[in-house]
């Protein structure tokens, strides 16, 4: 009985041992796993630092910056004014008008023609009026008959009135030029609007990839840990199934990240008017402390006096009252100079001359109600020039409105936002120490890691649309981009 007995507890001596020392090695494993967690979490945090704004997040680089030309906002924007094609396109415009102008001056000037040619007649023509003065005798000048009769001349007309036309017409073109000015203002705003916003996209986007990075950095290495709880026993293979989905996810969205990345620096190429795409530029965000923008009384009265559309449908009205007197013009008599000097010969004859010079006008009687017409359909343009005026004004209103409105949430929600941030890393640093000692899950690491990747993705919109906000108000408000230089 003795020997069974001493033989059992020596078996249980050794199974003691192992217990022990199992015990032992997964401590040993836990405080390794820890250390391990604790520095990939800071590396996590510092991949966040290599410069911070007012939130302490990453505004760095991600991509090789040695292979490509740095671009901060302000040389975005100017190399695009000298080569977005839209703009050039509003300048030729300009060009257009001018040349409308130098038309509408010219018709208030005299006009020369010459002309000559030759015509066969079936029956013989006059080379010169048929008139015979007596009394008639040997000295008397007939008139020459020829069936081929050459002609050559000059003609003289200056119109000396046409019921206001002539300078009304040089009003309107003067006016086109006017509101072609505007068109390119307006399109150069409409630039800086698009070439801000993109910039303030990929400027997201960047630390966007920043984070999503360090989330994925950060998962990895749960992912090492639950691998190493797994072999040992103290983990489950489902929390590494969860994990591994996790993370697999977390490179998804990376991935997509950044790829909208490229695409938005494709849309800023574009929009600089680069002939070359296969050029690598990278932005430079120079973020100001406290940019500052007009209260809202202040900036409707901005908007509609400095909004450049707006100038331009007034100045559309002001055309369409011009179109209204020209056509109420034609009513009017029109009352012009004229004269011509030119002769007729035939194929054996000399040329014989003949000249006039006179006054004339012409005034219409009967014309079928096309005047009547004319002035109704420009009268009705008139109308619907004012409304558009009309309707441009409360959409200006509108737009002011909004672009405060979103200045204020974007500010509240940076604020919200910043402290989100600041709890959901803390919050990521305990659940990490919590699962490394055995009191938390694998599922709450990856919920708390979820949570700071959220916070920070709400943080750089809020940032963005803030951001957008402020550009958008000085498009609203008309304001140009060489001031917004100057005040910076």
């Amino acid at each position: 009985m003795k020997q069974p007995m001493k033989g059992n507890g020596s078996k249980m001596l050794i199974k003691q041992r192992i217990d022990k020392l199992i015990n032992i090695t997964a401590f040993v494993v836990i405080l390794v796993s820890a250390i391990n967690s604790t520095a990939s979490y800071a590396q996590g945090q510092a991949v966040h630092k290599p410069s911070t704004d007012k939130a302490g997040l990453s505004v760095g680089m991600f991509r090789n910056e040695k292979d490509s030309d740095k671009y901060t906002l302000s040389r975005i924007i100017s190399y695009a004014m000298k080569n977005n094609p839209r703009i050039r396109i509003a300048a030729k415009d300009i060009e257009a008008e001018m040349y409308g102008i130098d038309s509408a001056k010219a018709d208030r000037m005299p006009k020369i023609d010459g002309g000559a040619g030759i015509t066969r007649y079936r029956y013989d023509a006059p080379l010169t009026p048929i008139v015979i003065q007596p009394p008639i005798g040997p000295g008397t000048d007939f008139p020459l008959f020829r069936s081929t009769v050459w002609d050559a001349g000059l003609s003289f007309r200056l119109p000396l009135f046409r019921g206001g036309r002539l300078f009304r017409g040089v009003n309107v073109a003067e006016m086109k030029k006017a509101v072609a000015n505007d068109n390119y203002r307006m399109s150069k705003q409409d630039l800086v609007y698009n070439i801000s916003s993109v910039f303030y996209k990929i400027a997201q986007l960047e630390k966007l990839f920043l984070a999503n990075d360090a989330s994925v950095k950060q998962l990895e290495a749960h992912q090492r840990n639950v691998e190493v709880y797994f072999k040992t026993g103290v983990a489950a293979k489902l929390d590494l199934l969860k994990t591994d989905v996790e993370l697999s996810h977390a490179i998804e969205t990376r991935l997509l990240v950044k790829n909208n990345l490229a695409g938005a620096y494709e849309l800023l190429k574009t929009l600089m008017g680069m002939d070359d795409m296969d050029v690598r530029i990278s932005i430079v965000h120079e973020k100001t402390a406290n940019e500052t923008y007009p209260a809202l009384p202040e900036s409707m009265d901005m908007a509609l006096s400095h909004r450049p559309d707006y100038k331009a449908l007034a100045k559309k009205r002001l055309i369409s009252e011009e179109r209204v007197k020209i056509a109420e013009g034609r009513r009017l008599p029109d009352i012009s100079v004229a004269s011509q000097y030119g002769g007729l010969s035939g194929t054996d004859t000399g040329f014989r001359e003949n000249w006039y010079y006179g006054v004339k006008l012409t005034m219409p009687i009967m014309d079928g109600g096309s005047i009547r017409s004319e002035i109704n359909r420009e009268k009705v343009q008139l109308e619907r020039a004012r409304e558009e005026e009309r309707l441009l004004k409360h959409t200006i209103t509108r737009e002011v409105r909004d672009a405060h409105l979103n200045i204020e949430n974007g500010q509240e929600r940076i604020e919200v936002t910043r402290k989100a941030i600041d709890s959901a890393r803390e919050n990521l640093r305990v659940e990490l120490l919590k699962y490394d000692t055995g009191t938390a899950m694998s599922q709450d690491v990856i919920d708390a890691q979820t949570a700071l990747l959220r916070a920070e993705t709400d943080y750089y919109q809020a940032d963005f649309d803030k951001e957008t906000a402020i550009a958008y108000l000085r498009k609203a408000i008309g304001e140009d981009s060489v001031d917004v230089e100057a005040k910076k």
